[in-house]
């Protein structure tokens, strides 16, 4: 991609008050990471075909305490896991779309991905493949209903967009698009990071 175009990019989004940067590839991207997050902060994840693409939690573990629940936790821990996110050191996602001016947007289906980015923790970090960048607000929507059907296709979830990747504002139990989020400005400057990275990564 148009390398002035992402400066272009990055500097709208560090005018809505996020922090902006580019990595060449998922190696960059891993060493800010390590930069911009203190060794022994206290982390949490929302589900990202990025971050494992780029190596996240292999890289990570050792350096970071992931809050997560236990594997086979029931309900109770399951819930509280996810309650424990809101007070994370660094809460790590990626993001459906970043439009050409600056805007970042999400769509969740439980919003346990999209409700810590909102509020809660002191930093957000935001990776994003450069496949991920629309260049106005409808194409940015058109991509989010398009990553939200690959996704439902993927986890074989019973949706009738995973069926013909198409959306229909379906009303069934699986749906995964049932919170949209569009960040417009960082109120506290900073707290919202973006990491761009030069290649095509996730969904």
């Amino acid at each position: 991609m148009d390398r002035q175009l992402i400066d272009k990019v990055m500097e709208n989004l560090r005018g809505r008050q996020f922090e902006a940067y580019y990595a060449e590839d998922a190696g960059e991207a891993m060493d800010l990471i390590f930069r911009l997050v203190p060794e022994g902060s206290r982390i949490a994840c929302g589900g990202s075909e990025t971050l494992r693409e780029i190596g996240f939690y292999e890289k990570t573990a050792d350096r970071f305490s992931l809050i997560q629940p236990a594997e086979g936790s029931g309900p109770d821990e399951v819930k509280r896991a996810m309650r424990e996110r809101f007070s994370a050191d660094a809460f790590f996602l990626s993001a459906n779309a970043i439009s050409y001016d600056g805007r970042i947007f999400q769509e969740d289906g439980a919003s346990t991905r999209v409700a810590p980015m909102i509020y809660g923790p002191d930093s957000v970090i935001i990776v994003v493949g450069v496949n991920k960048l629309a260049e106005n607000e409808q194409k940015a929507r058109q991509r989010v209903k398009m990553a939200a059907c690959e996704n439902c296709r993927r986890r074989g979830f019973a949706t009738p967009c995973a069926e013909d990747g198409h959306c229909h504002d379906c009303r069934v139990p699986r749906r995964s698009c049932c919170t949209s989020v569009t960040l417009n400005f960082s109120r506290i400057p900073g707290r919202i990071k973006v990491i761009l990275v030069g290649q095509e990564l996730g969904i």
